[in-house]
C-alpha cells in the first residue's frame, strides 16, 4: 500500500500559549542644552562691575540699563556744572550719582 499523505495539523494562534509581551519603554531624551553665552556689556558697565565688586559695600547693585541712564544724568550734570555752575540741590543729586556709580572722584 502506498502511504497515504497525512495533512499536518497546524497549531492555531489560539492553542499557542501567549507569550508575554515586552513593554516597550522609552527612556527620556537628554536635551542639549546650549552653554549660556554671558552678557556683552559696554566696557564702561564692565569697569563698574569691577569697582562694584571691591568696593561695592552697601550700594545697590545697578543693571547695565540703570548704570546708562545715570551716567547720561551724571555727564550732563558735570557739563553743567562747568559751564554754568549747579544750585545745591544739583550739587547733591550730583554726589547721590556719584556715590551709585562708584565714581572714583569722590
Amino acid at each position: 500500500m502506498p502511504k497515504s499523505k497525512t495533512t499536518l495539523k497546524r497549531k492555531s494562534k489560539s492553542s499557542k500559549p501567549a507569550a508575554a509581551k515586552k513593554k516597550i519603554v522609552q527612556r527620556p531624551t537628554v536635551k542639549k542644552t546650549k552653554p549660556v553665552a554671558e552678557p556683552v556689556y559696554s566696557d564702561e558697565y564692565r569697569e563698574y562691575l569691577q569697582r562694584y565688586a571691591l568696593a561695592g559695600g552697601d550700594r545697590p547693585r545697578l543693571s547695565p540699563k540703570e548704570y546708562d541712564r545715570l551716567d547720561d544724568e551724571l555727564l550732563d550734570l558735570l557739563a553743567q556744572e562747568t559751564e554754568v555752575g549747579l544750585d545745591d540741590e544739583q550739587i547733591i543729586r550730583l554726589q547721590e550719582l556719584e556715590y551709585l556709580l562708584l565714581d572714583s572722584e569722590q
